[in-house]
């Protein structure tokens, strides 16, 4: 599997990929990432809060960043918020289901509306802040895990500043040319031990190792300097890399 950060945060080529806003404050770089980015998406959805999310980051300009869906348990959205956009002609998703987070429900709509409508999807692209709640981050990360049972479509984690996703078990590649990435990038064996993990293009490679919790995980690694980083792995990985300033944005929070 090839992955290339530009396709995916629409630097080039017409990937159709959509964009979602969960409950959470954005950055500033991430905001401007939203503004010029919502009408290359095929799809855009506000999940519960992220609504309220979208009208305080776009404040007078709101009229043109009307969402196509909002999803949630609407815990965390006013009616007010809901009845402007359902006025503007978004659909508004009721999902009050608690066995399941509304990420995890929202990416379950995404799959019906995919399926209903024929609509080639791409990447998901959500757009999280610096979490200040490991409870959230960890939901958040299982969900990339849950996803891959009934969604075909990778989903991302964007930071403004970094960019997260699950490898599946096999071999991948990722391209890294130098003004794409950051500083760091980390591999975590969540959900389940890897047995055997190769990678090349890293600092510290590894070499058919044994990664898990308890033992040994590649976090506060780097990039030596090649275009593309490898990867085979064994069992699902969660791959996490900086962005280069100057591609990703700034860092403030809004």
């Amino acid at each position: 599997k090839c992955w290339d950060p530009e396709v995916i945060l629409f630097k080039k080529n017409d990937a159709r990929n959509v964009i979602m806003i969960p409950n959470q404050p954005i950055k500033e770089g991430v905001a401007e990432f939203l503004k010029t980015s919502w009408n290359k998406a095929v799809l855009r959805m506000c999940i519960d809060g992220g609504a309220e999310t979208l009208v305080r980051v776009m404040g007078q300009c709101v009229d043109n960043f009307v969402p196509d869906y909002i999803t949630g348990d609407f815990d965390s959205v006013s009616k007010d918020t809901l009845e402007l956009f359902k006025g503007k002609g978004t659909t508004i998703v009721h999902t009050p289901d608690q066995d399941d987070t509304d990420f995890t429900k929202a990416l379950k709509v995404l799959k019906e509306v995919s399926e209903s409508r024929s609509l080639q999807v791409d990447h998901v692209i959500v757009l999280c802040s610096n979490f200040d709640r490991v409870d959230h981050m960890m939901a958040h990360f299982n969900t990339l895990f849950t996803s891959m049972e009934f969604l075909r479509v990778p989903v991302f984690l964007f930071m403004g500043d970094s960019l997260t996703w699950l490898l599946a078990a096999g071999k991948h590649e990722i391209a890294t040319p130098k003004h794409v990435y950051g500083e760091w990038c980390g591999l975590i064996p969540l959900g389940e031990p890897c047995q055997k993990v190769t990678t090349t293009g890293l600092k510290w490679n590894l070499n058919n190792s044994e990664m898990r919790f308890g033992g040994m995980v590649s976090t506060s690694n780097t990039f030596s300097g090649l275009d593309v980083v490898t990867v085979e792995t064994d069992r699902p990985l969660l791959w996490t890399m900086a962005l280069a300033p100057g591609f990703s944005g700034a860092h403030r929070s809004v």
